[in-house]
């Protein structure tokens, strides 16, 4: 087979959507790839991809005769020097193949700025894996989706936990960084959960108005769910109900917006944190295993001068 991988523009994303929602999902109601996991149907998928800055996501895709064979993606964030890939998807073997000669260089050429590439395939989607190890990605953990119905919100917020101030911001960030060093989540997404509309910034403090833990959630509607990025307390703090009380805070902030469910990925080394979604009604959707490729900086070129 023949083929070429040619980038799509933006417009055109829309259209990628019930071929997406085809390739993605699997006779069993489950996905190969997490991140290309979005909406129930192909207008929703549409909807979500129409929304995405062509400042931060890109896609590639193989035609033959006009339609759709492969489509590979990704999200990106220059400043982290990171890319999550969705996909690659496709509608038959041959395909693959030659998606394994072009999209690597692909993607690499396109954006020089990234120095890793993270995709997260199902843990039982033997094609997807089996495509990620042979194009040089290499294993990493195994990522648990969970989801818990919202149901009825609380009588009313716990002591000590509310929305994010500015003043709150260096704490939280500083608490942020400690327990999540690598976090895709920024200092200024942080600032942007003070305010926005369609996420927010929780925190926690003590009687004394210190900081002892945080929730950052983002409206997902096309999921009809609120998605909790990340959630941490302070080491010194733990057991004492404060990563219940950030939950049941992200469960009134999603039904503030009709959201029936909330949604977070947790990885297997963090067994309490799990047990605490579970004690909190989070029961699991899917498993995927985090495959990265890392991209080496270009060495600067040396020119010695001739010796004489």
């Amino acid at each position: 087979m023949t083929a070429e991988l040619i980038r799509v523009a933006p417009a055109e994303w829309p259209g990628l959507a019930g071929f997406i929602v085809d390739c993605n999902r699997r006779a069993d109601g489950g996905v190969h790839c997490l991140h290309a996991r979005h909406g129930n149907d192909a207008a929703s998928h549409a909807a979500e991809l129409a929304a995405l800055s062509p400042d931060a996501a890109a896609f590639w895709a193989v035609r033959d005769g006009g339609h759709l064979q492969a489509v590979i993606g990704c999200e990106f964030d220059p400043s982290l020097q990171r890319a999550w890939v969705r996909g690659p998807l496709w509608n038959d073997r041959r395909t693959a193949d030659v998606l394994l000669s072009l999209a690597g260089p692909a993607l690499e050429t396109a954006l020089p700025m990234i120095r890793h590439f993270d995709a997260f395939a199902a843990l039982d989607s033997e094609l997807l894996n089996g495509w990620l190890a042979a194009a040089g990605y290499a294993p990493l953990q195994v990522h648990t989706l969970l989801r818990a119905p919202i149901g009825l919100p609380r009588s009313g917020p716990a002591a000590g936990v509310r929305r994010a101030t500015p003043s709150d911001i260096p704490a939280a960030s500083a608490l942020h960084q400690a327990l999540f060093p690598s976090a895709y989540v920024s200092e200024a997404d942080l600032v942007r959960g003070l305010q926005a509309t369609d996420c927010a910034l929780l925190v926690a403090t003590d009687d004394d108005g210190r900081l002892t833990g945080y929730l950052f959630v983002q409206d997902a509607p096309a999921e009809h769910e609120a998605y909790i990025d990340y959630v941490g307390v302070d080491t010194a703090r733990r057991g004492r109900g404060l990563g219940r009380a950030l939950l049941d805070a992200a469960a009134r902030w999603g039904a503030a917006r009709g959201r029936g469910h909330l949604a977070l990925t947790v990885r297997e080394d963090l067994r309490s944190a799990l047990a605490l979604y579970r004690r909190s009604g989070f029961a699991e959707v899917s498993s995927a295993r985090h495959w990265r490729r890392t991209v080496p900086l270009p060495t600067a070129r040396t020119d010695h001068p001739e010796r004489r």
